[in-house]
Formats: structure tokens, C-alpha cells, sequence
């Protein structure tokens, strides 16, 4: 229903509950997990093998383009703003940080390191925010008189964000 599904480290699957206005970033999540899984994989792997790396560097970039950026693009333009301004620096700071870092990877050459740093953090940030950023951020929202993003936002920018996000998600996903 409307749960996120994420493993946890033994293994364990654990439904974590989200806010209707954060479902659709947080089943990103589950995605960036999967591409985080198959990197550290090839990374491991593929020390001895440059094809594997090359295709898996492949999907790391077509998936930043395609669902990553445009996830990091509606957290900065609409979520760590108001947590910044409710006084969350340091979840604000670490969040900027790692996105930063994640684009500064996706530009580099392939190889087995950058494959595992790229995985290793975007699983470390993936977990960082479903149980601190998007927790804070859900007590934030029902600080608002309906408990919505729309609370927050002008007349239908946030459902407009998220419906380009789903788009972008589709076109991904046919190509």
C-alpha cells in the first residue's frame, strides 16, 4: 500500500510508513538502493573485468540523469529549505553535501573505486534521509493547518514537481 519497503542491514525488510506527499521520493529510494546494490557489486567485481564497469558506469550515469537529479532538484527546491528554516542546518548541510558529492562522481571516469564510493555513499545517504531528513520533515508538516505540502507551497507547484518527477520516472523506465 503505502509503504516503502527497504532492507535493512541483516536483510530484514521493515515497512517504514510515509507521509502521502513524501511516498513518491521515498519509492525513489527504494530505486537509488537497487542501483546502489548493483554498483557495489560491479565494483567488487569488476576489477578484472573493464566491460562490466563500463556497463554498469553506463546505468549509473543514464539513472543520475534520469531519477537522480531530478529527485535532488525537488529536495532543494522544496524540502531543505523549510527544514533549514525550522533550524535543521547540520541534516540541511549533509544533505547538500552528499548530493554534491554524488554529481562530482557521476562526472569522474569509471573505474572500481569511484564505482564503490559512488555506491557506498548513495546507499549511506538514501538511509540518512529516509530515517532522519524525511522524519524531521514529516513532524515539520503536521505543524500546517492540513498537514500537506500544499501547506507549503503556491496553488499547485508541489503536485506539479512530483507529476514531473513521475513523468521523468516513466520516460526512464521506457528507454
Amino acid at each position: 500500500g503505502g509503504a516503502c519497503a527497504l532492507r535493512g542491514q541483516r536483510g530484514r525488510e521493515r515497512d517504514v510508513k510515509r507521509h502521502p506527499d513524501l511516498r513518491s521520493l521515498s519509492d525513489d529510494h527504494h530505486t537509488a538502493l537497487v542501483l546502489a546494490r548493483r554498483t557495489r557489486r560491479a565494483a567488487e567485481r569488476g576489477g578484472d573485468d573493464a566491460g562490466v564497469l563500463e556497463a554498469q558506469w553506463r546505468d549509473v550515469v543514464r539513472a543520475f540523469a534520469d531519477e537522480l537529479e531530478p529527485h535532488f532538484a525537488i529536495e532543494e527546491r522544496w524540502l531543505l529549505p523549510r527544514l533549514e528554516a525550522a533550524g535543521e542546518t547540520r541534516l540541511v548541510e549533509r544533505n547538500c553535501a552528499d548530493h554534491a558529492r554524488l554529481r562530482e562522481l557521476v562526472r569522474e571516469s569509471s573505474s572500481a573505486p569511484v564505482l564503490a564510493e559512488f555506491a557506498a555513499l548513495l546507499e549511506r545517504h538514501v538511509r540518512f534521509e529516509e530515517r532522519e531528513v524525511f522524519v524531521r520533515f514529516e513532524e515539520l508538516l503536521a505543524e500546517y493547518e492540513d498537514a500537506s505540502m500544499r501547506g507549503l507551497c503556491s496553488d499547485g507547484a508541489w503536485e506539479a514537481a512530483i507529476g514531473a518527477l513521475r513523468s521523468a520516472r516513466r520516460n526512464a523506465q521506457r528507454d
